[in-house]
């Protein structure tokens, strides 16, 4: 049995590491939300926010995402001001008495919605493909970690794949032609989305001492989006720091009764 097992090992090894190397495997980053105590920076995720209404509202809606969510605590903690402005600059349409369609102003309650009429629409501008919601984008989206990466992420896992894949796609652009463009990152190397982000090509409005750069513009809106995918994950990891701390000292003091028996 041990015998078959070795050969099976023998045999795949080659296999998977010739799979592995076919792909281009993301460099792991480092980010402030990573680990178990990790948590979102509000100054990192106003520039993120900044970046989607800059280049990423054009194609993509956020529709699980309300403009009120930029308000509360462990986001980009806008004002109530500030996230009613942002919401006042997207239009809805609404049905009136008479039957007819007008638009309305976004209100705290509504979400970051499609700049397209409908699917159709979306696809006909995009040489048919449809652009992506990007309220999940972070958590569905991943990598082969590689060996042995892999096997060490069964015992210590790493929730950050989806991150650092979303931040090399947008960094990994060699060519920019139109109709199809070519990314080391993206399956095929081919994509249909233009390169979106470029040396300068946008000014911090409150931030100063942060590159302007296409990486640092990745990085921010990368974290953007990851928060838009789990606002409550720094909450989260706090109550999970808290149990695990309480769970120690009842287990010490298990211990030390069953010392005293």
């Amino acid at each position: 049995m041990i015998r078959s097992l070795t050969i099976l090992v023998l045999f795949l090894f080659p296999v998977m590491t010739s799979a592995i190397q076919q792909e281009i495997i993301p460099e792991q980053q480092k980010w402030s939300f990573s680990g178990i105590t990790g948590y979102y920076d509000k100054e990192q995720l106003r520039r993120g926010l900044q970046i989607h209404e800059a280049k990423c509202r054009a194609c993509h809606s956020i529709k699980y995402l309300s403009f009120k969510s930029l308000t509360l605590p462990g986001g980009p903690e806008l004002t109530r001001t500030e996230a009613e402005a942002i919401a006042k600059s997207y239009q809805y349409s609404v049905v009136q008495d008479d039957g007819q369609i007008t638009e309305r102003d976004g209100t705290l309650y509504d979400t970051f919605v499609s700049p397209y009429l409908n699917e159709q629409e979306a696809s006909y501008l995009n040489n048919g493909s449809y652009p992506i919601d990007l309220s999940y984008i972070v958590r569905a989206r991943s990598y082969n970690r590689g060996f042995p990466q892999f096997l060490l992420d069964a015992f210590l896992p790493y929730t950050e794949q989806g991150a650092d894949y979303i931040f090399s796609l947008l960094t990994g652009y060699l060519t920019n032609n139109p109709g199809m463009n070519e990314n080391r990152y993206y399956p095929g190397q081919k994509i249909n989305m233009p390169k979106p982000l470029a040396d300068g090509d946008i000014h911090w409005k409150s931030s100063i001492n942060i590159p302007e750069t296409e990486e640092q513009y990745a990085r921010d809106v990368t974290a953007f989006l990851a928060w838009v995918a789990d606002p409550n994950l720094a909450e989260r990891k706090k109550q999970g720091c808290y149990v695990l701390g309480y769970l120690s000292i009842m287990l010490c003091l298990s211990l030390a009764l069953l010392k005293t028996k």
